[in-house]
């Protein structure tokens, strides 16, 4: 009987002093420091969210259990990361303090450049050369590619005599998807693999349909809805969690003015995603050879 008592006191003391150790180690923990360069789609308060992406993010990480990482929003409404690339790269280092690296860097390039309307080599060149810049700063640094979303039915782009996009938004969303799943892998390529990855939250969109509920400006910008969803994307690939549904985002939630089914309809669409995320094919590195060729040879 002694023993078994003094034996239970043992587990629960070990359980303990395990609790109290685990916690103490997160409240020690360093914050992430994450750089963002993007557009309207990252700020979103201008065009139909009431809150940013890297400040939902944040409280989806700390709801997660982390301790709140150390944001720093470069983001330009209207430009593209090539604007960033000639213009808005001094707060690579004037951004952090002295001696502290960046963790990540989250890129988010003009809504239509990775598509044919776009420029799909300026998306792959510029998307590297400003990682590089970050990581001349920060050698550790990883970019993560944060894939945008179609415009919603109904937009111009789909109709008239000649469509930009005459097969809607699922087209718009799979040259969006190729174009940043080419430039992920083009900074591995170049970089090592581990340098970037992708966040499919575009792919997230598509799942819902493109849900009219989801765009804050009819079918262009996101509303809070989309927003949780970027931000939510953005984390699990940052954090590595792939199961996004078992955090308690209450609290994000009443900051957003949504309910806990949305919080069930993005978490549970989001999840599955991220278990499907693609890796490189030999399609998509045949594509990107092609482009990367034709670059070089315009410079000669």
């Amino acid at each position: 009987m002694a023993t078994r008592f003094a034996s239970r006191w043992g587990v629960a003391l070990s359980l303990g002093l395990g609790a109290l150790l685990s916690a103490g180690l997160a409240a020690a923990a360093d914050p992430l420091n994450i750089l963002y360069y993007g557009n309207s789609f990252t700020n979103a308060t201008c065009c139909g969210s009431s809150r940013s992406v890297p400040l939902v993010l944040s409280d989806v990480a700390v709801a997660a259990g982390h301790v709140a990482p150390y944001n720093r929003n470069a983001s330009v409404n209207g430009q593209s990361l090539q604007y960033h690339l000639n213009s808005n790269t001094t707060i690579i280092t004037s951004g952090i303090a002295a001696g502290q690296d960046w963790d990540y860097v989250v890129l988010q390039d003009f809504s239509t450049q990775p598509t044919h309307i776009g420029d799909l080599p300026l998306h792959l060149s510029s998307s590297l050369a400003l990682y590089q810049k970050v990581k001349d700063h920060s050698p550790g640094a990883q970019a993560v590619m944060y894939e945008t979303w179609a415009r919603g039915y109904g937009h111009s782009y789909y109709t008239g005599g000649a469509p930009a996009f005459p097969g809607g938004p699922a087209q718009m969303q799979q040259e969006l998807r190729d174009g940043y799943q080419m430039s992920t892998d083009n900074i591995n390529a170049v970089e090592g693999d581990g340098s970037a990855r992708f966040a499919p939250a575009g792919d997230t969109w598509e799942d819902l349909n493109w849900p009219a509920n989801f765009y804050g400006d009819v079918n262009y910008h996101a509303s809070n809805r989309g927003t949780l969803l970027n931000a939510l994307a953005l984390y699990a690939t940052i954090y590595e969690d792939d199961t996004t549904s078992d955090i308690d985002l209450s609290g994000v939630l009443t900051s957003l003015n949504l309910t806990a089914a949305d919080g069930l309809l993005i978490t549970t669409a989001l999840d599955a995603n991220l278990r499907s995320v693609p890796e490189p094919g030999a399609v998509v590195l045949g594509l990107l050879g092609c482009l990367v060729g034709a670059a070089r040879r315009r410079r000669l």
